[in-house]
């Protein structure tokens, strides 16, 4: 039986002049470990003339009082995936209330949702949901809010908004099963990444990295420590790179708190992180080298040598680490089987070191990246290079399917005509099939989308803030094999205005 506190409960809507429903397309559990769901649940809340409620895949009704959707005024939706998108349709089914989805995949590209959605809001949530909670409480239409959001009935065009000053979350949901805490205090420990993986699109739409205060990090250690949390999950895309790291460790440490490191750079992680790691209780370090090649580092401008994974992996064994868990992809711009091949050797060198897993993925091309454009890899040679990855390394390896591919990129980079297929397809089954014989039926090409160098049409609606001139250099750059320096070594103009000029150095 699970229990938990730190919401909003027994409220009677009359007394709010905005009641507001927040859907997240995933089960209860996985919507209190989001930590933007936690962030717009308690933003929207923070207003004294509203009232929001969250709306799971698992509940009938709201987390808090068990109403309808039908009894809200508006709807908020997270959107963290494209995956998550016929989920999504499926929740909001028949609602007659204005729809707003936000997220880091409608940010993108909103485009695919837009048969569902009211508005899109692209970018921080935080920057945009005042905006919007105060333009519904003035009574002003959606419609003036043509500035901060995309709307499909307008057919705008938007700029990318994002927060200029990182807080840690403050409240937080905490979930008891048997009086016991099952999830995590959420601390988020940076945001955005300056060191342009031209795969990531992470990486180019929150450009550059934005550090908390550490006085507030170290405050959001203390404050989980007094609500009873038992473990802190550390979030951030380059976490490591902003040097806060190794003081929220020791901190937690200090309070006996366990922590959950993400994914590091392992040029960024040295022999005293490892051991405040283990400290804090992590047994296992997660590293993404993308691949063993070295032509292939310059390709996706992750230049990491792989000395620096093998030196994490003897660091990691001497210290008392008992596991490694690796990324690596396929199907990347201009790959072999011979550099897949390298992947699998520097596996197999690292897990003679430290029990090692693997996990591959399939490169999917996302919107507003330098990959936007680069077609899905063909089938056959994907199964070949997993087939040369497994030859290598003969070790615990879980590879993405490709069937899940497929569907990722017709939804990251499709534009109307993927909405249409959404709408009139969001009950089919999450397959391959399913969706080519729909798309069929309307008229619709998907493999032209998926596998040719396609058209980019978000561009006419989402101002990213970095130049779409840029990235095309960065596509022939890649393919010629030439890297780019990250924000943190040097800068590279990357933007017309960069707002955080303090770390051009060169």
């Amino acid at each position: 039986m699970l229990r938990e506190e730190g919401g909003f409960y027994d409220r009677d809507p009359r007394d709010y002049q905005l009641r507001v429903a927040l859907v997240y397309p995933a089960p209860y559990l996985a919507a209190v470990n989001s930590l933007g769901h936690q962030i717009i649940y308690f933003l929207l809340n923070s207003f004294d003339e509203v009232m929001a409620e969250r709306f799971v895949t698992d509940l009938k009704g709201s987390v808090e009082s068990g109403r309808s959707l039908n009894e809200f005024d508006v709807v908020l939706a997270t959107v963290h995936f494209e995956g998550q998108y016929p989920v999504l349709f499926r929740m909001l089914e028949g609602v007659r209330k204005p729809i707003i989805v936000g997220g880091p995949a409608v940010s993108a590209n909103p485009l695919p949702v837009s048969s569902l959605a009211t508005a899109v809001g692209v970018g921080d949530g935080e920057s945009l949901v005042p905006e919007l909670v105060r333009g519904l409480l003035d009574g002003e239409p959606l419609e003036e809010l043509a500035d901060h959001f995309f709307l499909p009935a307008k057919m705008n065009r938007v700029e990318f908004r994002r927060i200029r000053y990182l807080k840690p979350l403050e409240n937080q949901i905490m979930v008891f099963r048997d009086r016991e805490p099952i999830n995590s205090y959420l601390l988020e420990i940076s945001r955005g990444c300056g060191w342009g993986c031209r795969f990531c699109m992470l990486g180019w739409h929150w450009r550059p990295r934005l550090d908390p205060d550490p006085k507030e990090l170290e405050a959001a250690v203390e404050r989980a420590h007094e609500m009873g949390f038992r473990r802190i999950y550390v979030i951030g895309s380059d976490a490591a790179s902003s040097k806060l790291v190794k003081d929220l460790l020791h901190w937690a440490s200090e309070r006996g708190l366990r922590v959950t490191l993400p994914s590091l750079r392992a040029d960024q992680v040295d022999r005293e992180m490892i051991e405040l790691a283990v400290n804090a209780g992590e047994s296992m370090l997660t590293l993404a080298p993308e691949t063993g090649s070295e032509r292939m580092k310059a390709v996706i401008n992750k230049t990491i040598a792989n000395d620096e994974f093998i030196r994490v992996a003897e660091e990691a064994r001497e210290l008392g680490m008992r596991h490694l868990k690796l990324y690596f992809m396929v199907g990347l711009p201009s790959e072999t089987d011979s550099d897949v091949e390298e992947s699998g050797r520097l596996v197999s060198r690292i897990a003679e070191l430290v029990s090692t897993k693997a996990t591959v993925s399939i490169f999917v091309p996302k919107a507003g990246t330098p990959f936007e454009t680069v077609p899905l890899a063909k089938e056959e040679d994907i199964r070949r290079r997993i087939s040369a990855f497994r030859r290598r390394f003969r070790g615990q390896t879980n590879v993405m399917h490709y069937g899940r591919a497929y569907i990722q990129t017709f939804m990251s980079v499709g534009g109307l005509d993927i909405a249409k297929l959404l709408k009139m397809g969001f009950k089919l089954p999450y397959n391959r099939g399913a969706y080519r014989s729909l798309a069929e039926e309307l008229g619709i090409d998907l493999d032209s989308i998926v596998y040719g160098w396609r058209d980019t049409p978000w561009w006419e609606y989402v101002e990213t803030g970095v130049s779409r001139e840029f990235l095309s250099k960065e596509l022939e750059k890649a393919l010629n094999g030439l890297p780019t320096p990250g924000c943190d070594v040097s800068c590279t103009g990357c933007m017309a205005r960069c707002w955080l000029p303090a770390r051009s150095v060169g």
